[in-house]
């Protein structure tokens, strides 16, 4: 949840109370502000398109900051959604995420950005979501059920999730629905990849260590040495 909640964060932030924020929501003002993009309704003539893309490059100039911003305030929230993200969330796969999206994908999923915009099928995949993300707060609050079974419940919540909202893009962009798919597991634990089955193209890249420039440079010479000596 934590990975994508800018898609609607983004739209949503300007008409939210800052007390009754999230910490998705607080974050991303603040990313924004800080970047020098605090007037976000402004951004390409206000489009939702321009809104979004707004918020993807305020995260992307530095996302390190973002997701301080998460580590720091997420352990102190009660809000229900930030109980549920205190059961997913995981600094080093959220950076590996905005790693990939920011250092490899950015300009492609700007070309497709449309594909990402709010529509029937994608509020129906978030409504599905959101009464997910009560049933698993409400079994957290009753105390009855160990951790590491709530983080499996809340991992497959999101998985669902990120399964229902990448068909919708893909429909709309097959690249647009790659991209993202590799953003939202990439952003999953370990033990949630290997028990769902979803994989990620980014996790595969930085195989759990930074990303360099340098670094994908190898991997790509090395690939085309391989192609030409077959």
């Amino acid at each position: 949840m934590f990975i994508a909640g800018f898609l609607w964060v983004a739209v949503q932030i300007v008409y939210t109370e800052a007390q009754a924020q999230s910490v998705a929501q607080q974050c991303l003002t603040e990313q924004i502000r800080n970047n020098n993009l605090n007037n976000v309704p402004n951004q390409q003539n206000g489009t939702p398109e321009g809104i979004t893309m707004a918020a993807f490059d305020s995260i992307c100039r530095n996302y390190n900051s973002y997701i301080n911003c998460f580590e720091t305030r997420l352990p102190r929230s009660n809000n229900p959604a930030d109980r549920f993200l205190q059961l997913v969330f995981s600094r080093r796969n959220m950076e590996i995420a905005y790693e990939g999206l920011c250092s490899l994908d950015l300009n492609n999923l700007r070309r497709n950005i449309r594909c990402l915009l709010s529509t029937p099928e994608v509020r129906r995949c978030y409504n599905n979501f959101n009464q997910g993300v009560t049933q698993v707060v409400q079994l957290e609050t009753q105390n009855q059920l160990p951790r590491v079974r709530l983080e499996e419940l809340a991992c497959n919540v999101s998985v669902g999730r990120y399964r229902c909202e990448t068909a919708v893009y893909s429909f709309c962009n097959i690249q647009a629905g790659q991209i993202m798919q590799d953003f939202f597991y990439a952003g999953v634990t370990h033990d949630c990849r290997q028990a769902t089955g979803v994989t990620s193209r980014y996790t595969q890249l930085f195989n759990g260590s930074p990303f360099h420039p340098a670094n994908f440079l190898v991997l790509a010479v090395t690939f085309l040495l391989v192609m030409l000596l077959k």
